[in-house]
């Protein structure tokens, strides 16, 4: 199955199993934009704006073609409603889209998308809490910005499995499928990908390389 190994009502035949809230708006969202309510699938674009846009940046670093692709992934999820399954998760299906989108501007550009290119690659905004002193802030947009070298330092592919695993938490099954490799191969080149930055980072981490 395309879209989760389960059949989409599996889940409701767990014991004390209740729908959240937010799932059952969700859904209602998604009904009502197959059905050409364009309110009901901006509402959808407002939830997941940041995260897809976070996703394409991270891929690519580059801020404008990260704009670009969340705006395609968007356009290509309202065009492609029809064919989406009722009771399914919205955001992994929105978030396969960005990621095969990524994977193709990857592909034609042949080239590894480094963060010298980027000089204003997005930071968290939890950084700049109000509680720290500046002094606090600018340590942490210094780390910030080290990792984010050191991320795009990697080979594109274990930069990819790296932010696939990290930040959308996905299982290696799933990462294996999506980039058609063997699951060992996920988990060696995850593996290289973390001990390249741990090395990379050491003395921002307190040890030695």
């Amino acid at each position: 199955m395309s879209q989760g190994n389960k059949l989409p009502f599996q889940k409701y035949l767990i014991s004390g199993y209740t729908m959240r809230p937010e799932i059952v708006l969700e859904q209602n969202q998604v009904s009502r934009a197959k059905q050409g309510d364009i309110n009901a699938f901006e509402a959808l674009i407002k939830k997941y704006q940041k995260m897809i846009y976070g996703l394409c940046l991270r891929l690519t670093g580059n801020h404008q073609m990260a704009d670009d692709l969340t705006q395609e992934t968007f356009l290509k999820a309202f065009v492609g409603l029809p064919h989406f399954l009722d009771n399914y998760d919205f955001y992994p299906w929105l978030r396969k889209i960005a990621l095969n989108l990524c994977f193709s501007y990857l592909r034609k550009t042949k080239r590894e998308a480094r963060l010298g290119v980027v000089k204003d690659l997005a930071l968290p905004i939890a950084i700049a809490s109000s509680i720290q002193s500046p002094v606090e802030t600018l340590e942490k947009l210094e780390t910030e910005k080290e990792f984010q070298q050191a991320l795009y330092s990697l080979p594109r592919e274990q930069r990819i499995i790296f932010i696939l695993k990290t930040y959308e938490n996905l299982s290696y099954q799933e990462i294996a499928d999506m980039m058609d490799l063997r699951l060992g191969t996920v988990m060696s080149r995850l593996n290289r990908a973390r001990k390249k930055l741990r090395h990379r980072l050491a003395s921002y981490l307190g040890e030695k390389r």
